[in-house]
C-alpha cells in the first residue's frame, strides 16, 4: 500500500500558532486550541517543542529570520540613507500584505519570551539602530539617540499595519510606503 505525501506537522503546529497568537493575543491562544487548529493532539505538540513559550519563540524566530535577511542586505549597501529608509518601510509592508498574521504575530504583539539566547526578538530593532548610528556618524543625519530614532521610525511605520488590522485604514500596507517614508525623512530633518 503506498502512502500519500508525509506532512509538515512541526509546520502546521508554527502556522496555527502564529494565526491564533496574531487574532487572540498570547495568553489567550492555548496548546488546546493550537493543537486543534493543526490538527495534531496536545501531546504531539510537545513531541516537537518543550512548552507553549518555546513553540511561540520558535514561530517567531522563524518569522523574524525571513523579515530581517533584506534588511540586513539593506543596511550594508551603499545606498544613500534616504533609499534604506523607504526601501526598509517597503520591505515591511510588502511583508505584511502577503504575510498579514506573521507580520502581527512578530511585531504587533506583545511577547515576554523569557529566554532569547540568539537575540533574534530585537534582530531587527538592532539592525535599524546600527544604521541610525552609521549615518549619524557620517553626517547624512542631524545627531539623534538611537533608541529615540528607532522609537519614531517603528511608530510611524508599525501604525499603518496596526490600523488596517482595526479597519480603520484600507490596504495593502504598500500603498503608505511614500507618505510614511516622508514623515520619517521630516521627523529626521532629512528634507
Amino acid at each position: 500500500m503506498k502512502k500519500g505525501p508525509r506532512k509538515n506537522r512541526r509546520g502546521e503546529i508554527v502556522t496555527a500558532t502564529i494565526r491564533l497568537v496574531a487574532r487572540q493575543g498570547m495568553r489567550a491562544a492555548t496548546i488546546r486550541q493550537i493543537a486543534q487548529a493543526s490538527g495534531v493532539t496536545e501531546g504531539a505538540i510537545y513531541r516537537h517543542f518543550s512548552s507553549k513559550e518555546d513553540l511561540c519563540h520558535q514561530a517567531y524566530c522563524q518569522i523574524v529570520a525571513e523579515m530581517a535577511a533584506a534588511k540586513e542586505q539593506l543596511v550594508a549597501s551603499q545606498r544613500p540613507l534616504r533609499d534604506k529608509l523607504r526601501e526598509w518601510i517597503q520591505v515591511s509592508y510588502a511583508y505584511f500584505d502577503h504575510y498579514p498574521e506573521a507580520f502581527t504575530y512578530v511585531l504587533l504583539t506583545p511577547h515576554a519570551f523569557t529566554e532569547d539566547p540568539e537575540g533574534i526578538t530585537s534582530q531587527q530593532g538592532q539592525l535599524l539602530m546600527h544604521l541610525i548610528r552609521q549615518v549619524s556618524r557620517q553626517g547624512q543625519m542631524p545627531p539623534v539617540q538611537p533608541v529615540m530614532a528607532l522609537c519614531f521610525f517603528t511608530g510611524m511605520m508599525l501604525n499603518i499595519p496596526r490600523l488596517i488590522n482595526e479597519g480603520a485604514l484600507k490596504g495593502p500596507a504598500s500603498r503608505y510606503t511614500d507618505e510614511v517614508a516622508e514623515a520619517v525623512w521630516r521627523v529626521f530633518k532629512l528634507t
